[in-house]
């Protein structure tokens, strides 16, 4: 997720502040955080000078609590901008951080953990089910000889070599199931970390 990062110090933090310490400031971001509208429809709605809209409009698109949400044509066919609250979040440091670098970090022992036991646990559903399907088609193989030997019919021993190459060749399922298990388990056990805030 995009956020707008302000150190304390910044001249955007004090004008943030003035913002919200400011009454007209909140009202112009109610009305546009539920629908865009242009400066002249606000001005309207609100009762206030479109000097007093624009004003405060500028300030709020300086720090990023508002953002140009597209354009329209008014009565003269001039383009008229529409505006919206930003969604995009804005964090307050108390000092100068590279937060975007120390969350990058974050995220990359994160990918790498879940890579890591997603990998184990893909490994380990493999072996055990590769162990569990070789074993039961030689138990089936066995079976499917003994009774092909027992058959009276003559001609029966190619069917038993068929049948018995067939049983033991190598099933895609444990392949199959590995696969599934590291990706389900990547996504779960990274969704746990981003939720632990490791």
């Amino acid at each position: 997720m995009e956020f707008e990062t302000i150190d304390v110090r910044d001249e955007k933090a004090k004008e943030l502040a003035q913002i919200l310490a400011n009454e007209t400031s909140l009202l112009i971001l109610g009305l546009l955080q539920e629908r865009a509208l242009s400066m002249s429809e606000i001005a309207r709605e609100l009762g206030i000078p479109m000097s007093t809209v624009s004003y405060h409009l500028d300030k709020m698109m300086r720090v990023g609590l508002v953002e140009i949400a597209g354009k329209k044509y008014g009565k003269r066919l001039q383009e008229v901008k529409l505006y919206r609250a930003s969604s995009k979040p804005i964090l307050l440091l108390p000092r100068g951080m590279p937060v975007k670098k120390r969350f990058l970090r974050v995220f990359e022992k994160i990918q790498i953990i879940s890579l890591g036991i997603a990998g184990l646990l893909a490994s380990g559903v493999y072996v055990v089910f590769d162990r569990l399907l070789q074993e039961e088609p030689q138990l089936v193989a066995k079976n499917a000889t003994y009774t092909i030997k027992r058959a009276p019919s003559p001609g029966l021993e190619g069917i038993n070599e068929t049948v018995t190459s067939k049983l033991i060749e190598s099933s895609p399922i444990p392949y199959i199931l590995a696969i599934l298990v590291f990706v389900v388990g990547f996504f779960l056990v990274s969704r746990y970390l981003m939720k632990k805030k490791i």
